[in-house]
């Protein structure tokens, strides 16, 4: 080796090993004085700060990372002046490590390798008055020294850091739970580049906490690449995939800090993303309106947000998705095959604000089976978020037997079609008072149905179901039920606003046309309600709210009726020319004002059937004028009476009668329910083979012909109690004989009437004109004292003596 090499290698090491030492004897000097050390730096830092530092201990190292300087910081705490006040540090972790370039600091630019903070929390606090904890970082006194370049930052680690901005004034709250942050920057020209490695859990993203957080609890991934233009001041993020709670995210956009307030574009891109995920990325307010829908499959979504950095500030927001063949729940039931695209915008009408008032939703080229039953509509408009508004024109054709899927649904179809074309406006919210609005048309055509509550089968149905806002109405209706026909139009008045809330409000008023009612077919309106059994809980709703509340309606509306009917029967009742007002309410038939043509005669009747269970109670007063007693007798199963049928009677006789009773569910009387009175006046009247004249005729007469005997006018008012008829005392006055009576005649039993004969042939004092005169002649001579009582079997026997007088 020469000489001069040998040299300059001597010298070199020499040098080294001369700066090595010098290092080493500095870090022991440190190490040995660091107590005075610290003191030194705390307080010159504390004489340039509004507030104080607080380091419990301090470890350099000068040798393990020669030749570069780190320094350990244990327990740091930054306070300002008024932490005793608000109790908010700036800073208070328990451990910092810095290292530096030792050469940078004799060039006099600051380079710090890495900076390392753990296990602790960094608050930035603003209170109610706008003071903020920041100020600590402020000078006491203002520096006239020329400004040193900025110091570079080569690495930012932090690990188990709470950092958080808490601005009362501006009811902001960030509260982030850094599990570890790794920062890196490099310098390109006037470009900084900048790559972040984030771990965290956001706990609280408030940019307004009285609307509630963003991001509430959610796991945060995020590698990011940014540069900052120092010239520009533009921060630019290029679209790049962050994770929130492991769903992947594309995130791009940038921040202009030239422009005051500095401004902001951000495009988010979530594919794949199930609604309720996306939607708990939202604060509650926003959240809570996407909760009332769900979607069973992801979507794709991408959102722009453009906006200001201050006060108070709420970026324009439009969000795009769209999704095929997805479950889509409401409350209303589940959508299926749904396939949609739509929007949000928050700025609707051409103004700065960005509020839930200027805000709204759209749906676009709707396809989906509601139930079995397709649904089409070319837009959906939600606006207005504050107060939802839901707008939309949805179309439907579709075989009615599709409706039979929802279990809830009152009726069953087996043939027919139908045809939607509807208009809706209404709330979206539950409890939102806004009446809604139905437009458009229903037809329904060659319709085969069962109505289950009351076992009713109809055929042959056609319909127009016309909506015009809150109303609907009925028209053009033909149902066939065996051998009844009818022909209807109604009207539903605020059916929309009443039919969730309240459908005992619902009023239904109908008129009624038919050339034949067979009230036989509708016997079961006499029977309690038969629902249909509810779904099984494991079975997924499809249209139960719908349908089981059309249940609730058609059983707690009430119902009007203006019935015309060429004619009516009901097993042996047979009537014409038939006009009734009724009305039906969840348990009781109104028979307001009934007027017809029967037996020769007319009726007209007003009255009450109460429906309670199998054995329903009616109170009825009816007019009967001329009609024929037989066929009255008949029409009427003889009133359920045995001892009398329309087989024993003849006339024409006008009734008045005010009748309680009950009524069984097949349409029977329950003979010991009736009570009431019965008004009789008989022309022209007749008893043929009337059993106790019959019985008579064996005791006596046998020569007057009994089995037939005829009167001119018979006169009285029974009196009915629990099913027997009371008879005042009274004189049927026939051809045969004269009959003076009075008792009771049970209906079904309990029968004892008194009978007093006058032996004296009627025949003999008909010239007599006077009535007073005859009658006390026919009571000259022997009087025949008789009484007739239900025997054993419960046929009526006629008996000698005057009964329970004797």
């Amino acid at each position: 080796m020469r000489k001069w090499l040998r040299l300059t290698l001597i010298i070199l090491g020499s040098l080294i090993a001369l700066i090595f030492l010098l290092f080493l004897g500095l870090a022991l000097y440190i190490r040995a004085n660091k107590a005075a050390f610290l003191e030194q730096v705390t307080a010159q830092i504390n004489d340039r700060i509004e507030g104080k530092i607080l380091v419990e201990d301090m470890e350099p190292s000068l040798i393990r990372n020669f030749p570069n300087i780190s320094l350990g910081l244990k327990h740091v705490q930054l306070q300002d002046s008024l932490y005793p006040v608000h109790k908010r540090p700036l800073l208070d972790v328990q451990e910092v490590y810095i290292r530096l370039n030792t050469w940078s600091i004799l060039r006099k630019h600051v380079d710090v390798k890495e900076i390392i903070v753990e296990d602790g929390k960094i608050c930035l606090f603003t209170d109610s008055s706008g003071y903020t904890n920041t100020s600590v970082l402020q000078r006491k006194s203002p520096s006239h020294r020329k400004s040193s370049k900025d110091a570079d930052v080569g690495h930012l680690l932090l690990q188990n850091i709470t950092f958080i901005i808490e601005n009362q004034q501006k009811f902001k709250r960030f509260e982030l739970d850094i599990k570890r942050l790794s920062g890196r920057m490099q310098r390109q020209g006037e470009d900084l580049k900048i790559a972040l490695d984030l771990n965290m859990l956001s706990k609280h993203f408030e940019f307004n906490t009285q609307k509630g957080s963003y991001l509430k609890d959610k796991l945060m991934e995020m590698p990011l690449q940014v540069t900052f233009n120092k010239q520009s001041k533009v921060l630019q993020i290029p679209e790049q995939e962050i994770r929130i709670d492991h769903q992947p995210v594309l995130i791009g956009g940038q921040f202009i800090f030239a422009q005051k307030p500095p401004s902001f574009s951000l495009k988010i891109t979530a594919n794949q993303v199930l609604l309720k995920e996306a939607a708990s990325w939202l604060p509650p307010n926003i959240s809570g309106k996407l909760n009332m829908i769900s979607l069973e499959k992801p979507m794709d979504a991408v959102a722009n947000l453009d906006g200001h950095m201050k006060f108070r500030d709420t970026p324009r927001v439009v969000v795009r998705w769209k999704t095929t063949n997805n479950v889509l729940h409401t409350s209303l039931g589940q959508w299926t095959n749904c396939s949609f695209t739509g929007d949000f915008n928050n700025q609707v009408l051409p103004i700065t604000d960005h509020t839930d008032a200027n805000s709204a939703v759209n749906i676009f080229n709707l396809s989906a089976s509601f139930g079995n039953v397709p649904v089409k509509a070319d837009t959906i408009r939600v606006v207005n978020l504050k107060e939802p508004l839901l707008r939309g024109h949805f179309r439907s054709s579709f075989p009615l037997v599709n409706l039979n899927e929802s279990e809830e649904l009152p009726l069953t179809f087996t043939a027919g079609n139908a045809v939607a074309d509807l208009n809706y406006t209404g709330p979206l919210m539950k409890h939102d008072p806004t009446p809604s609005s139905l437009l458009g048309e229903v037809q329904v055509s060659n319709a085969a149905f069962s109505y289950t509550p009351r076992a009713l089968n109809f055929k042959n149905c056609n319909a127009t179901l016309r909506f015009t806002g809150q109303d609907l109405l009925l028209e053009n209706i033909r149902l066939q039920s065996g051998n009844s026909s009818l022909f209807m139009n109604g009207q539903m008045k605020n059916v929309l606003n009443f039919y969730f809330t309240a459908p005992e409000k619902i009023v239904l008023d109908w008129n009624i046309k038919s050339p034949l009612v067979d009230l036989n077919e509708f016997k079961s309106y006499l029977s309690p309600r038969v629902s249909k059994k509810k779904a099984r809980a494991n079975r997924k709703a499809k249209m139960s709210r719908v349908g089981a509340q059309l249940d609730e309606v058609l059983a707690a509306s009430n119902v009007n009726m203006n019935v015309q009917l060429d004619k009516t029967t009901y097993k042996h009742f047979t009537a014409q020319n038939v006009k009734a007002v009724m009305a039906l309410t969840a348990s009781d038939i109104l028979l307001n004002n009934i007027g017809l043509q029967l037996a020769g005669g007319t009726l007209n009747m007003k009255g009450k059937v109460h429906q309670q269970g199998n054995n329903n109670f009616f109170d009825v007063a009816a007019g009967f004028v001329n009609v024929n007693m037989s066929q009255l007798f008949y029409a009427f199963d003889n009133f359920g009476m045995d001892g009398l049928t329309h087989k024993n009677i003849k006339g024409t006789a006008t009734v008045r009668t005010n009748i309680k009773g009950n009524i069984l569910d097949n349409g029977t009387l329950a003979k010991r329910s009736i009570n009431g009175t019965i008004q009789l006046a008989m022309r022209k009247g007749a008893l043929v083979d009337f059993g106790p004249l019959a019985d008579i005729g064996n005791f006596i007469f046998k020569k007057r012909r009994l089995d037939s005997i005829t009167f001119d006018n018979l006169n009285n008012t029974f009196r009915v109690e629990n099913g027997k008829v009371i008879i005042p005392q009274m004189r049927i006055a026939s051809s045969a004989v004269n009959i003076d009576l009075q008792g009771v005649y049970g209906i079904g039993g309990g029968t004892n009437i008194q009978m007093q004969i006058p032996l004296r042939n009627p025949n003999k004092d008909t010239a007599i004109a006077d009535e007073a005169e005859r009658y006390r002649r026919s009571r000259k001579g022997i009087i025949l004292n008789l009484h007739a009582v239900s025997g054993p079997d419960g046929k009526v026997k006629i008996k000698m003596g005057k009964g329970n007088d004797d």
